[in-house]
């Protein structure tokens, strides 16, 4: 049986969309998406994301009626969910984009948006077995805008950065931004351990707003870990004890090594194991 997607708030087969519904987005890039964790059937950081999604919607001047809100989001998510049977891990995107036609001037500013679901073999959270190798990617670098933030859907930047991890036998690179820090990986917020501080790239930075970012720096001060939000540097890495990449399919992937130098994944373990644990209390406070 096909997956259901969910169209404009109706539940369709993929095979129903007509090309001209969507043509703007592709065309254009005309939009941003939000990816978001499932665990036991149930939506993680909900709340999280829809604040996201709707300082996206005002910031790209897409509108939308009083029959889209936070409450009508949250259900047509749950409604996806059951009708495609995901009752343990899973992950959701949501693709919004402005509709209709037009040119570089837009047609009409209306919101369309279209809503997939797939499922995911592990419920919680697993930290990876073996580390990651990764290296920084040099051959573009990120603007720093308001939009930096967002998911857009001109992902070019990180398509380009992905295919040089693969063709170099990387399993992540490195995102630089205008100023030759770095910023983020390819699909993921960056923190370092550097001696006794947790760093991590501020959001004026240009890195993107990862709501798992958020989550793992209440932890990390939960933990009584320092953290420092500043610019990172190639130097900082090779200074590093240990490296992890979050997001929030993954939660955390911890790195292995970067060139020459290897790291360990003591503290990518504490918090992993937190945030499982935050998770599980707070579904079961749901379910009482």
């Amino acid at each position: 049986m096909k997956s259901k997607i969910i169209f404009n708030g109706k539940i369709l087969n993929q095979d129903d969309i007509q090309f001209n519904t969507i043509k703007r987005a592709i065309n254009f890039g005309d939009g941003f998406f939000e990816t978001i964790r499932i665990v036991n059937g149930d939506v993680l950081f909900i709340e999280s994301h829809l604040k996201r999604i709707f300082k996206a919607l005002k910031i790209l001047k897409i509108s939308y009626s009083k029959n889209f809100n936070a409450e009508i989001l949250k259900s047509k998510i749950k409604e996806l969910l059951l009708h495609n049977k995901i009752d343990s891990g899973g992950r959701v995107k949501i693709y919004f984009f402005r509709s209709g036609l037009g040119t570089y001037l837009p047609a009409t500013n209306e919101i369309s948006f279209i809503i997939e679901c797939f499922h995911l073999e592990n419920n919680l959270y697993q930290l990876n077995k073996k580390g990651f190798l990764v290296d920084i990617f040099y051959d573009y670098q990120k603007q720093i805008t308001n939009l930096s933030v967002f998911k857009t859907s001109n992902s070019l930047l990180y398509v380009l950065a992905s295919i040089y991890a693969n063709d170099n036998g990387l399993n992540d690179t490195l995102i630089l931004n205008e100023k030759n820090y770095i910023i983020e990986s390819s699909n993921s917020n960056i923190f370092l351990l550097l001696k006794d501080s947790i760093i991590t790239p501020a959001l004026n930075s240009g890195c993107i707003a990862g709501i798992m970012r958020d989550e793992i720096i209440k932890i990390i001060n939960f933990l009584d870990f320092k953290i420092i939000e500043r610019d990172i540097i190639p130097e900082d890495l090779m200074n590093s004890k240990e490296i992890f990449l979050t997001n929030v399919i993954s939660g955390i992937n911890w790195v292995g090594g970067y060139k020459k130098t290897r790291y360990y994944n003591t503290l990518s373990k504490k918090i992993i194991k937190e945030l499982n644990n935050k998770i599980s209390y707070q579904l079961d406070l749901q379910e009482n």
